[in-house]
């Protein structure tokens, strides 16, 4: 908390007035970035782009985000502050399972996704492979979060895109070489 009055020119008395202890800043900051991805989510969603460059968009955004976090960082949330993970694990098993749905169900509507999987199902395992991620094993000095994040969208999108999505897809990674 010294650190934090510190960074921010306050002291800590100031601090404390809106603030009962570190969990309950760690939980209030958890739930303003939570709010401001929702937004920022909520102005690509409507784009109303096409179900692939929604995706595409939405992890460059998180991808970002990425960039800052290290992964001991969610251990130790999770470790440490258990009420805070809680409402991040809640914000990705509810939020975004309903936003990938949402778009499982719209790529099925513009012709670039199957229609014979199980879109809640799917959404799920989007989630869960998202948790996953930041399991320290997945990541090395070769591989980034951001990397192995890239490479969940890619392959999620694989597995549910029909030819004319695939297509899309190799279209649009083409694009993103260097």
């Amino acid at each position: 908390m010294d650190d934090v009055c510190r960074e921010m020119g306050i002291s800590k008395k100031t601090l404390y007035q809106f603030v009962c202890d570190k969990s309950d800043l760690v939980k209030r900051t958890i739930e303003l970035e939570i709010k401001k991805d929702q937004e920022q989510i909520e102005f690509i969603l409507s784009k109303k782009l096409n179900a692939i460059d929604e995706l595409f968009e939405i992890s460059l955004l998180i991808s970002e985000k990425l960039k800052f976090i290290h992964p001991s960082v969610i251990f130790d949330m999770q470790k440490y502050y258990p009420e805070a993970y809680a409402i991040m694990s809640n914000y990705r098993s509810d939020y975004i399972v309903k936003t990938i749905v949402s778009n499982s169900n719209r790529g099925r509507e513009q012709g670039l996704f199957h229609t014979d999987f199980n879109v809640i199902i799917i959404a799920k395992f989007y989630s869960l492979k998202m948790e996953m991620m930041v399991d320290p094993t997945y990541i090395s000095e070769n591989n980034s979060l951001q990397d192995v994040f890239f490479e969940h969208l890619k392959y999620h999108i694989r597995g549910i895109a029909n030819q004319t999505g695939l297509t899309h897809l190799e279209n649009k990674l083409n694009q993103l070489k260097p």
